[in-house]
């Protein structure tokens, strides 16, 4: 080949490549614009995923500091209600302590009143049989003997449950 022939050659093959080269551009162009929006759908899609995964991420969340909180209120409930019984069983029991102490004071107070009516029948008998008489029965009808402590608080003494007896026994 010689050189014109060659450079006719470059030239025919010149314009082929520029034509070619001017045509893909407008045929890739047509391609690419499919390929553009169907990449752009899977964006906006992938996007749409997203804000869908984070909201329910959040609803999630959502609900478990819901089950969180309606356990602990639960745990309170439970608690309180522990507490309630713990407390209903004390004010029992200091109830019960409270009727046994008012038992006991109105157990003193009626042994009181039958040391008082020892005391007056002792007085009688020194001052007057008759009088001491009268006072032994109302003491009887009072039932208030079985008050009377049955030991004595002076080591060695009668008690005064049998210094009545004693008493009763010689006016009767």
């Amino acid at each position: 080949m010689s050189t014109e022939e060659s450079k006719s050659t470059e030239s025919q093959e010149t314009p082929k490549q520029g034509s070619i080269n001017r045509l893909p551009p407008k045929v890739s162009s047509k391609k690419s614009k499919p390929v553009t929006v169907y990449l752009s759908v899977l964006f906006v899609v992938a996007l749409l995923l997203l804000v869908m995964s984070f909201f329910m991420q959040q609803r999630s969340h959502q609900a478990l500091e819901d089950l969180t909180t309606s356990m602990e209120e639960s745990q309170t409930t439970a608690t309180l209600q522990m507490d309630n019984q713990r407390l209903q069983y004390e004010l029992e029991q200091a109830q019960n302590t409270i009727g046994q102490l008012e038992q006991t004071q109105a157990d003193l107070e009626k042994q009181a009143q039958a040391l008082e009516w020892l005391r007056l029948i002792e007085e009688a008998v020194r001052s007057s049989y008759g009088e001491a008489t009268e006072l032994v029965d109302q003491f009887e009808e009072s039932e208030l003997a079985d008050y009377l402590p049955t030991e004595s608080v002076v080591e060695g003494a009668k008690s005064p449950a049998d210094t009545y007896k004693d008493i009763y026994a010689m006016l009767h």
